[in-house]
C-alpha cells in the first residue's frame, strides 16, 4: 500500500529545461507587457496503469503539449475542453490569449520514479521548453514501492490531500478511488458565496450509469446533484459524445449551495456508485465571494449562464425568493438606521400647495434647467405648486448642491432639494419626495419628461377633482421627435417568459392616430406610466405608495396602478395633456443590455407573483 506523500523535487539536466513547479503556481512566458502564454497543471493521477494529467493552457500562437516521464517523451492522447473561468481571468492580462483546458493521458508500467513533465514542444527543437511538475512520489509504509498490481489489494487506494469532512454516512463508508474520468467527469464553472449565507454554483458533468454525484464541502454539507437545474451544453456533447454517447444531454447545470461557508472552503465534485460504494473526487473549487447586496448579488448570479428558456425556472425554484428576501433585508437596514433626510429650499415656495410636484433626479441632472425654464413660463403652476427635486445618486450631490442658487436666480422657479443619503431607487426616491411634501395632490414627474404648454399640471389637478372615480391619472408622452411614446399602458402575457408584460399601444404612431371619444378628457385604461401621473395624497398613503421591492426598475408604475384598482377606483388617461419625454436617459449607468434584460425578467416575475391572477378581469374590460 502507498500514500500520497509531499511533491519531489526531481529535475532533468539539460540546458533546455526550465525548471519550474506549475503545480503551485502556473508558468507564464512574457513578451513585453502582455504574457503571450501560461500553463497551470491542476492534478495528476496515476490508476490501473493509466497516467492522467489535467490542466490548462493559454497562448497567443497554436502549441502541442508534450508528456514527458522520468526524461522519456511518451505517446499521449490529448483532449481539450472550455474553460471559461480561465478565458474570464486571463482576459484581463491578454485579450488575445486563447484558453482551453486539456487531458493529457498515457499508459505506464510503473509509477514514475522522478518525475512528470508537460511543456510546448515548438518545430525548432532547440526551442524546447520543459515545465517541471513534480508528481508526487509515493511513501510505502516499508522502505520499498509495492507494485501497482499490489497495491489495488489494499483498501482505501486513494486517500485525499486535504482532510474531508463528509456528514453523509454513505460517504463515510465509501470506498475511495482514484479518478477514473471514463465513469464520470464535470468541472465547476462558477462558485459563488454570500458571507454568512447560500450561494450558487454552475458547471457541467457527464456520467455513465450507475453513478450519482453528489457535491461536498469542507464543511460537511452534502447536497445531490439531482436538485441540480439541468441544461444542454452543445460544447460538452461535441468534447465528450465518443466517450458518453447519449450521457452528455443536459451536461450543464446550476443550482443553489443552501450553507454558509467560511473563508478557506472547497466543495468537491463527489461520484458514488451506490451498488459497489466506490467513491471518488471528479473536482474541487473554493468559492468566491458574492456581495449580498441585492444588485450586486443579481450584477453576479445574472452573469452565471442559463438558458433563456429556463431563467424563470431559476427564479421559480429559488432565486426570485432569494432576491426578494435581499431586497427586504437591505430596506429593514435602511429603515433601522436613517435620517432625516436634507432639505435645501431654494426661494418662496408655497406654504399650503394644491398640489406637490415630485421629480427624482438619477445620474443626469442637467435636466433640471430646461424643466424649470418651462416652468417659469406656467403662472398657475408657480402659484399653487410645490416642486421638490429628489436627489437619487450621491454622485450628483455636490454638482447640483452648487448649481442650485444660480439655477433659482436665473429662472426664478421656487423649489426644493431633497437628499436622502443614499440611492433608493425610482420608488424610494418618489415615497421620500412624497413624505415631505404638502400638497393635497401628489404629481409624479421624470426628469426627463417636458410639458409642451403651460397648464399642463393645472389641467390634470381640475380633472382628478371633477372624475372622484379615477384614482390616478396620466398624460400622453410624445417621442421628440413627436410620435406617441405614451398613450395608457396593457398587459399581455408571454409564453416564453411565462410572465405578464406592460404594452404601450400606439407606440411610434403620430397623435391623431390616437383617437379620443368625443368629449371625453378622461379615459379609462388597465395602467398608465409613472413618467407623469397625479394622485390625491391620501390615497397614495392609503395604497402605500410605490412598492421598493422591485431591482432597480421597472414595473413599479404597473403595480401601484393595479394597487388603485384593487382600492376600488380606475386607471385614468389624458389625451389632452402632452409632454415630450426622452425616456430612460438615466439607465445608461445601470449596465450592459444584457443585465438590464435579466432585470427586467426578475422584476417581471415579481410583478406576475403579485398580480398574475388579477390582471386576467382587468383586462377583460378592454377586450
Amino acid at each position: 500500500m502507498f500514500k500520497i506523500g509531499k511533491p519531489a523535487k526531481a529535475g532533468i539536466k539539460s540546458k533546455n529545461v526550465i525548471g519550474h513547479d506549475i503545480e503551485a503556481s502556473p508558468y507564464v512566458v512574457t513578451r513585453g507587457n502582455k504574457p503571450q502564454s501560461a500553463i497551470k497543471i491542476d492534478s495528476i493521477s496515476f490508476a490501473q496503469g493509466e497516467l492522467l494529467v489535467e490542466g490548462w493552457e493559454a497562448s497567443t500562437a497554436s502549441t502541442t503539449l508534450t508528456l514527458w516521464v522520468d526524461g522519456t517523451i511518451q505517446k499521449a492522447t490529448s483532449t481539450h475542453r472550455p474553460r471559461a473561468d480561465v478565458s474570464n481571468s486571463m482576459r484581463e492580462a491578454n485579450a488575445s490569449l486563447k484558453c482551453h483546458g486539456f487531458q493529457l493521458k498515457t499508459q505506464l508500467k510503473t509509477l514514475p520514479q522522478q518525475g512528470v513533465y508537460v511543456g510546448w514542444k515548438p518545430e525548432e527543437e532547440h526551442e524546447m521548453r520543459l515545465f517541471d511538475v513534480s508528481f508526487p512520489e509515493f511513501e510505502e509504509e516499508s522502505d520499498s514501492i509495492v507494485p501497482y498490481e499490489e497495491s489495488i489489494k489494499s483498501e482505501p487506494e486513494f486517500k485525499s490531500s486535504e482532510k474531508m469532512v463528509y456528514a453523509s454516512e454513505f460517504l463515510q463508508s465509501a470506498i475511495w478511488r482514484n479518478p477514473d474520468f471514463m465513469k464520470v467527469n464535470a468541472h465547476l464553472d462558477r462558485f459563488g458565496i454570500m458571507p454568512r449565507r447560500s450561494g450558487l454554483l454552475a458547471g457541467w458533468v457527464v456520467i455513465k450509469p450507475g453513478w450519482e454525484v453528489w457535491l461536498c464541502d469542507s464543511e460537511g454539507n452534502v447536497e445531490s446533484l439531482d436538485k441540480a437545474l439541468r441544461y444542454q451544453r452543445q460544447d460538452i456533447v461535441e468534447l465528450f459524445r465518443d466517450q458518453f454517447g447519449q450521457h452528455t444531454v443536459d451536461a450543464g447545470f446550476v443550482m443553489p449551495w443552501p450553507y454558509a461557508l467560511t473563508p478557506g472552503a472547497v466543495l468537491r465534485l463527489i461520484a458514488y456508485h451506490p451498488e459497489s460504494t466506490q467513491a471518488f473526487e471528479v473536482f474541487s473549487s473554493s468559492p468566491e465571494e458574492v456581495s449580498s447586496d441585492p444588485e450586486g448579488y443579481a450584477r453576479w448570479a445574472f452573469t452565471v449562464p442559463t438558458p433563456a428558456e429556463k431563467f424563470n425556472e431559476r427564479l421559480n425554484r429559488w432565486e426570485g425568493a432569494l432576491i426578494e428576501d435581499l431586497l427586504t433585508e437591505r430596506q429593514t437596514y435602511f429603515d433601522s438606521c436613517s435620517n432625516e433626510p436634507e432639505v435645501q429650499i431654494l426661494g418662496n415656495v408655497p406654504k399650503a400647495p394644491s398640489l406637490s410636484l415630485i421629480i427624482p433626479l438619477y445620474s443626469r441632472w442637467d435636466f433640471v434647467e430646461h424643466q424649470l425654464l418651462a416652468f417659469s413660463c406656467d403662472p398657475a403652476l408657480l402659484e399653487s405648486t410645490e416642486i421638490i427635486y429628489v436627489v437619487d445618486d450621491p454622485r450628483i450631490l455636490t454638482a447640483i448642491s452648487n448649481e442650485v442658487e444660480n439655477l433659482y436666480r436665473l429662472y426664478e422657479v421656487p423649489f426644493k432639494l431633497v437628499w436622502g443619503h443614499r440611492n433608493r431607487g425610482f420608488s424610494g426616491a418618489n415615497n421620500l419626495g412624497v413624505s415631505v411634501s404638502h400638497g393635497r395632490q401628489v404629481l409624479l414627474l421624470n426628469s426627463d419628461a417636458f410639458p409642451m404648454k403651460p397648464g399642463w399640471a393645472s389641467q390634470l389637478s381640475s380633472l382628478l377633482d371633477a372624475y372622484p372615480q379615477f384614482g390616478m391619472l396620466g398624460a400622453r408622452l410624445l417621442n421628440p421627435e413627436g410620435g406617441i411614446q405614451h398613450a395608457g399602458m396593457v398587459f399581455f402575457y408571454s409564453s416564453s417568459w411565462k410572465v405578464w408584460l406592460n404594452k404601450h399601444p400606439l407606440v411610434g404612431l403620430a397623435p391623431q392616430f390616437d383617437e379620443a371619444p368625443e368629449g371625453m378628457e378622461v379615459i379609462e385604461k388597465p395602467a398608465v406610466t409613472g413618467a407623469c401621473v397625479i394622485m390625491t395624497r391620501d390615497l397614495y398613503d392609503k395604497v402605500g405608495g410605490l412598492d421598493e421591492g422591485y431591482l432597480i426598475g421597472d414595473f413599479e408604475d404597473s403595480d401601484l396602478c393595479l394597487k388603485v384598482v384593487a382600492s376600488g377606483h380606475k386607471v385614468g388617461y389624458v389625451p389632452g395633456v402632452e409632454l415630450v419625454h426622452l425616456e430612460r436617459q438615466s439607465f445608461s449607468a445601470l449596465g450592459d443590455t444584457s443585465f438590464r434584460t435579466l432585470v427586467v425578467r426578475f422584476n417581471a416575475w415579481r410583478h406576475t407573483q403579485r398580480w398574475g391572477e388579477q390582471i386576467p378581469s382587468v383586462m377583460q374590460r378592454f377586450t
